[in-house]
């Protein structure tokens, strides 16, 4: 395992001085991520915190400037909270170890309007908008107006992207029509929140490769968005390189060009 992760980390190194040495632009990134702060969620709040910086190194090798912001929400208050603005992976590290695991109320639909529309958090102008939510429940406890209609007219009005890291038919049910509708995936919360950790570093691998892939898949559909005048979109070449030995890694659900989801199992 340890050979394999150098040789992980050499890749990525390589991708990146290619980028540098290309002179390639980067696109712009900004992400969300939502954690559930219910009682079941301590193990995959830990992973993800002790994994952050693997996946940033993948997004921004793969040519993304990006940075993370931190919302928690289920707590014993329940509402949504930030727990970091925009900052790199050292700083939502450093934010995550706040996260709690001691609540019982899920607002999730509640998250997804606050990620968006509250003044803690400074969206870059010309950054992708990207939300990643992780809970094993359905959104539950919302304030009174706050549903999955009004989630999903808060992630059309912002132009953002919407993935979900998710255990559970009923909470998958939930979240479905907005993954679907706003050009994300739906990924497996029972591997990040493994107690093995050749798992969840194998998920964490998986789940960066398809989120950079999407935000390059967006701006290359969308050119002339504002969001995507930060840089160049990077050339496939670079991406395959950076793909080779990547595979043979998590479960995941990814949606197919005409919008309907497949299940993608990595041996």
């Amino acid at each position: 395992m340890m050979k394999l992760k150098k040789t992980l980390s050499a890749l990525i190194a390589t991708v990146g001085l290619t980028f540098a040495s290309a002179g390639h632009a980067v696109i712009y990134s900004d992400i969300v991520m939502m954690v559930d702060e219910s009682g079941s969620m301590g193990t995959v709040q830990a992973n993800l915190r002790n994994n952050i910086s693997t996946f940033a190194s993948i997004l921004q090798a793969g040519g993304l400037d990006v940075r993370f912001a931190l919302v928690g929400y289920g707590s014993s208050n329940y509402l949504p909270r930030t727990m970091t603005n925009f900052t790199d992976a050292a700083g939502f590290a450093t934010a995550a170890n706040g996260l709690v695991a001691s609540g019982g109320t899920e607002p999730g639909y509640a998250a997804i309007q606050f990620a968006l529309t509250s003044p803690t958090l400074t969206w870059r102008s010309n950054a992708v908008k990207n939300l990643i939510i992780f809970t094993d429940e359905p959104s539950n406890g919302d304030p009174s107006g706050t549903t999955q209609a009004t989630a999903d007219a808060a992630l059309t009005t912002a132009n953002a992207l919407f993935n979900a890291v998710l255990s559970g038919a009923n909470t998958i049910a939930s979240y479905d029509d907005l993954y679907n509708a706003h050009g994300g995936n739906l990924y497996d919360l029972t591997q990040l929140g493994s107690t093995n950790q050749t798992v969840v570093q194998n998920f964490v691998t998986a789940f960066a490769n398809s989120k950079l892939q999407e935000t390059i898949d967006f701006c290359t559909a969308n050119p002339t968005a504002p969001e995507c005048q930060g840089g160049n979109v990077p050339e496939p070449g670079s991406l395959a390189l950076m793909g080779l030995g990547m595979a043979g890694l998590a479960g995941l659900r990814r949606r197919t060009k005409s919008g309907q989801a497949q299940k993608m199992v990595f041996a």
